[in-house]
């Protein structure tokens, strides 16, 4: 039950303060969606990439390499039920390295 001086509060001038605020707040959540969304846009677009670099690495090179990026990826520990910046923060570091040796390789075959 609301008390006499919270009626007060929210009724006359705080009324309208409290309809701005919830509307910039519905704002806020959208905002949120949006930038998550163009988050995982980009990260899935870098996956893609590494995927291609992959794909055009020589047998010998990929066999060499393999392994270690196996480990790498399967290392990884997420809690996405959670939400953490953490487990975003690890799956950029994952996708940076990930992509760093493929180009690497790459180059090691193009410059012996």
């Amino acid at each position: 039950m609301m008390t006499k001086n919270k009626e007060k509060r929210l009724n006359g001038n705080g009324e309208k303060e409290l309809d701005e605020l919830l509307r910039e707040l519905n704002l806020l959540r959208g905002l949120v969606r949006d930038v998550g969304e163009g988050y995982i846009l980009r990260r899935e677009g870098e996956i893609e990439t590494l995927i291609s670099y992959l794909k055009s690495l020589s047998s010998g090179s990929l066999k060499t390499l393999a392994p270690s990026l196996l480990q790498e990826v399967r290392s990884i520990k997420l809690k996405p039920a959670k939400g953490r910046i953490k487990d975003l923060k690890g799956l950029d570091d994952l996708i940076e390295d990930l992509t760093d040796d493929v180009i690497n390789a790459q180059n090691i075959r193009k410059n012996p």
